[in-house]
């Protein structure tokens, strides 16, 4: 019984520490400027749009890289902020189901908590140069960090399942 303790308290910190680091890159993006922000975007979006034609090939101009670019940063962006706090909500449910038994209990607190880190995220990103605050953004994030949450349980209902094929 000590020995499950124990393991269930190591892999609550590096959770933790997994989870602080996530919200450290979030404050981190937050923080820069949005012609720092901005050029980050297309960069990161530049990339994927030329590995998109290295994959999938069809035939781009590079002359019309920027234009794809442009049209594909918006959601880009939105999709970073998805992933982010998907991962957030992965993490975070992951430490609370292993202390909370109440599925329920965990879930409605990991909400709470994403809802109120992505307005604080929000709150944030308003007092930086150029940034401005979006109630649409605290919505994706909090979505993606029930996505998150919704992962989490799947991957325990798929391996309930496969424990009772497998029998004992």
């Amino acid at each position: 019984m000590e020995k499950q303790l124990r393991k269930k308290k190591i892999i609550t910190v590096v959770l933790l520490i997994l989870l602080i680091a996530v919200y450290l890159v979030i404050f981190f993006f937050s923080a820069e400027n949005a012609e720092d922000s901005t050029a980050a975007s297309s960069k990161v979006t530049s990339f994927l749009v030329n590995l998109y034609y290295k994959i999938f090939g069809g035939t781009v101009i590079s002359a019309d890289v920027p234009l794809v670019v442009t049209e594909a940063e918006g959601g880009i962006r939105k999709l970073a902020h998805l992933i982010e706090y998907m991962t957030v909500g992965l993490l975070s449910f992951g430490i609370a189901a292993m202390w909370i038994q109440s599925t329920g209990k965990s879930f409605f607190i990991i909400v709470i908590q994403l809802i109120i880190s992505a307005g604080l995220d929000e709150i944030h990103q308003y007092f930086v140069p150029g940034r401005a605050s979006s109630v649409k953004d605290v919505m994706l994030d909090t979505a993606g960090g029930i996505m998150g949450i919704l992962l989490i349980l799947v991957i325990r209902k798929i391996a309930g399942q496969w424990k009772r094929i497998q029998g004992p």
